[in-house]
């Protein structure tokens, strides 16, 4: 079966190690590449996470995380 290459907040926590309020904390500061379709949804594209976290960017932008988001 073929993966989805777009995901949305509940695929992405279960894809990286984050939780729901550490995304939307780092969609709000533009820390981590996400679309909006529409005015509300957010989708978060599997290659773009792959390369962002690939990069080491995931690391550098956790730790501007508040650590009581990420548990």
């Amino acid at each position: 079966m073929k993966e989805n290459r777009y995901m949305d907040i509940t695929s992405l926590s279960e894809y990286i190690p984050l939780t729901k309020s550490a995304i939307y904390s780092m969609v709000r500061r533009d820390m981590i590449p996400y679309s909006k379709l529409g005015t509300k949804k957010l989708v978060f594209d599997r290659l773009q996470i792959d390369e962002w976290v690939k990069n080491g960017n995931s690391k550098q932008q956790l730790d501007n995380v508040p650590k009581f988001l990420n548990f």
